[in-house]
């Protein structure tokens, strides 16, 4: 039963480990602030010359806390992708994002090269990372996505910067008629809103959690690490998934 059930989530996730197309996570900037809880001060003093060398462009920016610091008191700051050279047509991007001390920054994402975002404007929170989502239609091996703060000064933190397929290649699976998972976005408990015993995959297609659910009952994920994760289970006999982002 134990080799079945590797071989199932190997099938469901062969697609979705394909469907990569970028990610960059800054686990090796050594600075301070960001992730070490600290969101002012004296922070962006990681090098960046790694990434520079790769084809990323920064403004007034420096490597904090396993993650990017941008911007100064005087100046605005960005931080821009490569080119995307595995992005051809639609996918989802995914980022962590909080602002510096007091500064309540607006945060601007962008795409050049070809392409289109749904969503190009987010409200960071103050001393505390956030995850957020935007499309992407009609991307190109050209594409590169910039994150610019607001005039003025306003200075983010930066992480967790993925690209995926925005359709999951996964076997059978199919997108889901009745909402499995109520909150895509999750802190500490998933809400659901069908009856299903379901699986929770990571991104490295192994199963981190079994259970089974109902109608408006939560499960508690907090000792689950940050990331994307996916939600599988079947529904009225129809085998469904669902992405969600832990905080």
């Amino acid at each position: 039963m134990k080799k079945l059930y590797s071989l199932i989530a190997a099938i469901v996730f062969a697609g979705l480990v394909n469907s990569q197309i970028f990610n960059a996570n800054f686990d090796d900037l050594a600075g301070t602030g960001g992730n070490d809880g600290a969101f002012s001060g004296n922070v962006g003093t990681s090098s960046l010359s790694t990434y520079t060398s790769a084809g990323w462009a920064f403004a007034a920016s420096g490597g904090a806390s396993k993650c990017v610091k941008s911007g100064s008191g005087g100046a605005a700051g960005s931080i821009s992708t490569p080119a995307l050279s595995s992005l051809s047509g639609s996918a989802t991007l995914t980022f962590r994002a909080a602002s510096f001390g007091t500064d309540n920054t607006t945060l601007t994402v962008s795409i050049s090269g070809g392409g289109t975002l749904s969503s190009t404007t987010f409200t960071l929170t103050n001393g505390a990372f956030s995850s957020f989502t935007t499309d992407i239609t009609g991307g190109t091996v050209n594409s590169k996505i910039t994150f610019s703060s607001s005039a003025g000064g306003k200075r983010f933190f930066l992480d967790d910067v993925l690209i995926s397929s925005a359709t999951l290649a996964v076997g059978d699976l199919k997108s889901a008629k009745v909402s499995l998972v109520k909150n895509t976005s999750v802190k500490d408990a998933i809400q659901f809103g069908a009856k299903a015993d379901v699986q929770i995959y990571n991104m490295n297609g192994q199963i981190v959690k079994s259970a089974s659910v109902s109608e408006n009952t939560i499960l508690n994920v907090s000792s689950l690490n940050k990331g994307i994760y996916i939600v599988t289970g079947v529904v009225n006999g129809e085998k469904v998934s669902q992405k969600i982002i832990k905080d």
